[in-house]
């Protein structure tokens, strides 16, 4: 299956995959506890974690270890995991369209289920901790077939 549009194509050969340490949580708590959701993550320190309100739910994306020792904190909280998570490194521009739709066909293909969270300059996967070795091998995959031919 290969990546049609150039563009997009071009971003795919030019990407590089890096796999966060550690393992994560995706937890979704009330509305009502965005600030304690918020003030909780000014301990979480440097890395990877998304925090997402929406009308329905505030949901994070946290550290496992960091998630067990607040978790307390957030007794109607609901969650699933372990999560891992790759990010695609390299700066997309906003502008960009399709640029994720390889990667999202290709891992539902290998029966990966993804959890998908952008930010700004980069796109990033949640996958199921024992999915982690074959969403890296798919995703190199699409990297590797989407370089220049010699």
């Amino acid at each position: 299956m290969a990546v049609e549009n150039p563009t997009v194509r071009r971003l795919w050969a030019q990407t590089k995959l890096r796999v966060h340490e550690g393992r994560y949580r995706l937890v979704s708590l009330p509305t009502k506890e965005l600030t304690r959701a918020a003030q909780f993550f000014g301990s979480i320190g440097a890395g990877f974690a998304a925090l997402i309100l929406e009308p329905s739910e505030v949901s994070m994306s946290v550290p496992e270890g960091v998630w067990q020792e607040h978790r307390a904190l957030f007794p109607a909280a609901r969650e699933d995991g372990p999560f891992r998570v790759i990010t695609f490194d390299l700066d997309v521009e906003l502008s960009t369209w399709g640029y994720f739709a390889p990667a999202a066909g290709r891992l539902a293909t290998a029966g990966v289920s993804i959890v998908p969270q952008c930010a700004f300059l980069k796109d990033h996967l949640l996958v199921k901790d024992e999915d982690l070795p074959r969403a890296v091998a798919v995703l190199e995959a699409l990297i590797h077939e989407s370089q220049p031919e010699d």
